[in-house]
């Protein structure tokens, strides 16, 4: 799967983008605070998510790898498919996003096109104990639930099934390698 890619812009149109890596045109969806910093002819780094369906093969580009994370943690939750996931994103910046789940607070969520009240509701209560409010994703956490984050995701496994063992570890778990030890154990089975 592409996950990364860096090259040449060569058109912009209103919610994706072409760009030329070593000859070859991408065509990627992105959200409007991201393409209104890009420009045809100059060079973008973007961080990419591959959307596989048997009928579609689409790309769409973050600025950095803590949005592609917020993305997959959003199109985790069911009935949230990857435009959905760029228009939450697009609504707001990602703190005010995160603040409103947290808060338990939905309203931010349904303003956005496609999203129902009943939709926001599911996404504040499946996430809201995934996201911090501010900085890390684990916040409430600390840092060694980043180091199981970050060991899990170089193990293979995809962000959101990493991000919710994190989420589900329990306080008895002290150490990171009594963590690491839990999440495998929850992933596996799964």
């Amino acid at each position: 799967m592409i996950g990364y890619l860096s090259g040449k812009v060569q058109l912009i149109h209103e919610n994706n983008i072409i760009i030329d890596v070593n000859g070859v045109g991408y065509k990627v969806s992105i959200g409007p605070d991201f393409l209104a910093k890009l420009h045809i002819d100059e060079n973008a780094d973007m961080y990419i998510y591959t959307h596989v369906r048997e009928d579609i093969l689409a790309l769409y580009g973050f600025e950095n790898a803590e949005e592609l994370d917020f993305f997959e943690l959003l199109i985790g939750v069911s009935g949230i498919g990857p435009k959905a996931a760029l228009g939450i994103l697009a609504v707001a910046p990602m703190e005010k996003i995160r603040s409103s789940i947290v808060n338990q607070d939905p309203t931010l969520l349904s303003s956005v096109s496609g999203i129902g009240k009943k939709t926001a509701e599911k996404v504040v209560i499946e996430l809201k104990n995934k996201v911090g409010a501010t900085g890390s994703i684990f916040a409430n956490q600390g840092d060694k639930a980043e180091d199981v984050y970050g060991a899990l995701l170089q193990l293979g496994f995809k962000p959101h099934e990493a991000s919710t063992a994190v989420a589900e570890l329990p306080d008895e778990c002290k150490t990171t390698e009594e963590r690491l030890k839990y999440c495998l154990s929850k992933l596996n089975k799964g």
